[in-house]
């Protein structure tokens, strides 16, 4: 997962985040390739994560079915959201409250910690876009 430091966001700027999602991940040069692509032509991009379908809630991936009328998902697409901090800080803190005694004694990891913000930037329940082709991805995104 790449995430663009938080304290260089405009506030007065839009900002997304994208699930590039595969059946199985994506091999490390493939997603390397995808991210400098994206961030060679949008600016606009906080966190781009590498999604696997079979990791995923079915019930979540109905939602996207149905919010995208059942799109035959390819390998890989690409899923768009709005970043927001606030739904970030919210499952950070959610994390924290499931996980009193973790957090007390400092035993949650970072890991934990980057699962919560994954779930919370590429909820399907609002995804913007979606598409098979990064160029698309990149297009809806300067626009």
């Amino acid at each position: 997962m790449l995430f663009k430091k938080r304290d260089e966001l405009d506030p007065n700027k839009k900002w997304y985040s994208i699930g590039i999602m595969t059946d199985h991940g994506l091999q490390d040069e493939e997603y390397d390739a995808l991210i400098k692509r994206i961030h060679d032509s949008v600016e606009n991009v906080v966190i781009i994560s590498d999604l696997i379908r079979v990791e995923w809630d079915e019930e979540k991936l109905q939602t996207l079915n149905e919010r995208f009328r059942y799109p035959t998902f390819s390998d890989p697409c690409f899923i768009i959201n709005e970043y927001k901090s606030v739904d970030i800080k919210r499952e950070r803190k959610l994390l924290e409250k499931n996980h009193k005694w973790k957090r007390l004694f400092g035993l949650l990891s970072p890991i934990e910690y980057m699962v919560a913000e994954t779930k919370a930037a590429h909820d399907f329940d609002k995804a913007l876009y979606y598409t098979d082709d990064v160029d698309n991805a990149i297009e809806y995104l300067i626009k």
